[in-house]
């Protein structure tokens, strides 16, 4: 008897803890998130160790290029916040040595013939999601190229306006805040933007080529005004927009411009967007005086190479003019991308990439020459551990206009004779860069 007593004691002092059915409980499982695959074939910032997003990020609604996701599972919140810049320097050399170091044409490097600093960046950025349904952004710019991108920015009534003008936008590469409707998905925002039009941006670290193509400095690279993208399905996203006009801060009149387009992502690796700009761009705001613009391009990006194209066409009836004579610009352009060389984990990376493009000006719209501008590059980039950005690019340009465009010598005028028809370019330029994700922590956590 004395033994059965004891037996029953050990039993219940090393039986397994119940729960309040009387079930012995057991661990649950647990479950970590796969490690996603890169998919593009463009510059990588090194990732944060953070968790993966809710959702792949959809395309268009925020600036090109989107955050990358980490490849780390961590039971961390997903980090919406970005905190980042970089500095962009080098030498240009032009085979036309222009006394006045400009290179015409080109707003994202001006400045030719020394060594020079285009472009410095500071930005802080939070993307929404369904838990931060908010969106903002702050990026402020420095240098020849952040003036030269609002050099026409307009002065309304003349010298008798105020608070415009190059020098009181020129610094705000990115002023915008908004957010995000839960179920629709619907996101709705107003500021500065960098535009959808082209593809690529004014910020050449996120180009393939350090130099940006004629058609991309023909159309705005940033819009002040307002937008609403709308996803459609996890693939199509479409825009509309209310601006004050073509790359303007401030408005040359009292009627705004407007856009629509799409921008989808059909199958992996392959992106295509259109659209359509139209507005009063003068003074006359009647609608037979707007300018009108289709814009077309797509992106496929691969493993280890991609390829772009872009065409453009522009109307516009310029009725500030005697016989109001009509506008009329049409550009093509085509840019394959290959990787070389990828080590250490894809840290270190080698491009190659290439453009050929013309640009037919019929009436000197928007170079002020009538002309048939044909551009050719060749660009070759090494990227080492996510930070630091090493360019080197030829460039051949060429107009067919019998006087000339680019600044010669001491032909530094848009007037001046002796203007080059023809010039070589050189482009040896270093770019540090950094991208750092968070989240805020809130209170108790």
């Amino acid at each position: 008897m004395i033994t059965m007593i004891r037996t029953l004691v050990c039993l219940r002092l090393f039986a397994p803890p119940e729960d309040v059915d009387g079930e012995a409980s057991s661990p649950s499982p647990t479950t970590e998130p796969t490690k996603p695959e890169p998919t593009t074939i463009g510059p990588q910032p090194l990732p944060p160790v953070e968790s993966e997003p809710e959702h792949e990020p959809i395309p268009g609604l925020v600036d090109r290029p989107p955050p990358i996701a980490s490849p780390e599972p961590s039971k961390e919140p997903p980090r919406t916040w970005m905190a980042g810049g970089f500095i962009d320097g080098g030498y240009v050399f032009d085979s036309n040595l222009p006394d006045n170091h400009v290179n015409r044409g080109i707003g994202t490097a001006p400045r030719t013939g020394e060594f020079t600093i285009p472009l410095a960046v500071g930005q802080a950025r939070h993307d929404p999601t369904d838990d931060e349904p908010w969106q903002l952004e702050l990026a402020l710019q420095f240098g020849p190229a952040a003036t030269a991108l609002l050099a026409a920015d307009p002065l309304p009534g003349g010298d008798a306006s105020r608070f415009a003008g190059t020098e009181v936008w020129q610094h705000l590469g990115r002023a915008n805040v908004g957010g995000r409707v839960p179920r629709s998905r619907t996101e709705i925002a107003a500021g500065v933007f960098g535009t959808p039009i082209g593809y690529w941006s004014f910020w050449p670290k996120d180009n393939w080529l350090y130099s940006t193509p004629w058609h991309l400095n023909a159309v705005p690279y940033v819009l002040m005004g307002g937008r609403i993208l709308q996803p459609v399905g996890e693939r199509v996203v479409l825009h509309a927009w209310v601006v004050n006009g073509w790359q303007t801060y401030a408005d040359v009149n009292k009627v705004p411009s407007y856009m629509g387009g799409v921008h989808a992502k059909p199958v992996d690796g392959l992106q295509l967007g259109q659209f359509v700009y139209f507005g009063p761009e003068d003074r006359d705001p009647n609608a037979r005086a707007f300018r009108m613009l289709s814009d077309t391009w797509a992106v496929y990006e691969a493993n280890r190479w991609g390829i772009s194209a872009v065409f453009d066409v522009m109307r516009e009836r310029v009725t500030v003019q005697p016989d109001a004579p009509v506008a009329l610009y049409v550009i093509g352009s085509l840019s394959p991308r290959v990787t070389l060389l990828r080590a250490r984990e894809d840290r270190v990376q080698w491009w190659l990439a290439a453009r050929g493009e013309a640009f037919w000006d019929r009436d000197g719209r928007i170079y002020g020459v009538d002309q048939l501008l044909g551009s050719a590059s060749i660009d070759t980039d090494l990227s080492l551990f996510g930070y630091l950005l090493l360019r080197l690019e030829y460039r051949y340009d060429r107009s067919t206009n019998p006087a000339g465009f680019f600044y010669r010598g001491a032909a530094i005028h848009d007037t001046d004779p002796g203007l080059g028809r023809d010039q070589h370019t050189v482009f040896m330029m270093a770019t540090g860069q950094f991208e750092h994700w968070f989240h805020l922590r809130g209170r108790g956590t």
